[in-house]
């Protein structure tokens, strides 16, 4: 009828039709997205699984349960005795089963953190632990060093670290990242396999001295907002650890490895340090095993204060194999 208004009847169905569609888009996005992270998440293992020979937490996951004679802790001073086949070569002379687990630039607590790991699944008769004054010093080298994704890039996706982690209130922090993968994903551009570059490139190097050099590194090493109350907390920890090794059934052994005089001369507080550290092994009843001025010549350094090829072969025959028989 003329004049009377059409009233257009909408289909309350029709409103909804782009909505559905689109959000039906959106979730095969979403669900296409994550088969593809978990596709490179399975890659991202599988080259874990082949290449991270020398990742401490690749060599404890994928070893099989057993006790081993000793268990070395510490930093990158540690660590040459683990390059190339010196282990092996330690192991043949001394008949003693080892397992390197010292990591670059680990404090107190990345180290009670891999002892920790360790337990889990495996056992030691002795610990060994590398002394470093530096490692006391800075949260740098406990807690933002364990947070470093370089630690985790090729650590194998495993219930005994996640539980790890969730033991520790400063590590929990890292779990998400860990679970989810993200480093191992972003690492899969270095598919080679996982050796420092200390080893591959420098172990058989001679050290040329540089006072410049020697300088910056000692100031690197030591840089602390409140020197004095840090060493107090990770002298803390550090009883914490011994605590752990001893109550593990395991004797603890702590060492000093050969630094040369231009480094070790410069270190600060290394006296008043050393009292306190004395103070902690002796309520403990653990013994200091000092090697670090048994070599003093530059021969035996790939760097500043790093032992190279020679500096290990000199020390083995200078105290450290007896160590080994002897407590054995």
């Amino acid at each position: 009828m003329e004049g009377t208004p059409i009233t257009q009847v909408n289909n309350p169905n029709q409103a909804h039709v782009p909505t559905r569609a689109c959000l039906r888009q959106w979730v095969g996005f979403f669900v296409i997205g994550v088969l593809l992270y978990l596709a490179l998440y399975a890659w991202a293992e599988i080259q874990v699984r082949t290449t991270g020979q020398k990742n401490r937490f690749f060599m404890i996951a994928t070893a099989p349960p057993q006790k081993l004679d000793f268990v070395i802790l510490g930093a990158s001073h540690a660590m040459p005795l683990g390059f190339g086949d010196t282990e092996a070569q330690f192991e043949a002379r001394s008949g003693a089963t080892i397992m390197n687990l010292s990591n670059e630039g680990a404090g107190v607590l990345p180290n009670l953190f891999v002892y920790d790991y360790f337990s889990r699944r495996h056992s030691a008769t002795n610990v060994i632990y590398v002394v470093d004054s530096f490692a006391f010093y800075s949260s740098e080298w406990n807690e933002d060093r364990l947070t470093d994704s370089d630690l985790f890039r090729r650590a194998p996706l495993d219930r005994d670290l996640i539980a790890t982690f969730l033991a520790h209130p400063w590590s929990r922090g890292i779990l998400p990242e860990y679970l989810s993968g993200f480093a191992k994903i972003n690492g899969l551009y270095r598919l080679g396999s996982d050796i420092p570059d200390a080893e591959s490139r420098k172990f058989t190097r001679t050290y040329r001295p540089n006072k410049q050099i020697d300088k910056t590194r000692i100031d690197y090493l030591f840089a602390s907002e409140d020197p004095q109350a840090a060493i107090e907390k990770y002298l803390g920890d550090f009883a914490e650890l011994i605590a752990r090794v001893q109550a593990s059934g395991a004797d603890f052994i702590a060492v000093k490895l050969p630094t040369p005089p231009r480094y070790r001369d410069r270190l600060p507080g290394e006296a008043a340090f050393d009292a306190k550290m004395a103070t902690i092994l002796d309520s403990a009843h653990v013994e200091m095993h000092d090697f670090s001025g048994v070599l003093p010549g530059d021969e035996f350094y790939y760097d500043t204060d790093h032992l190279n090829l020679a500096g290990v072969e000199a020390v083995a025959g200078l105290g450290l194999t007896d160590l080994l028989v002897d407590e054995k």
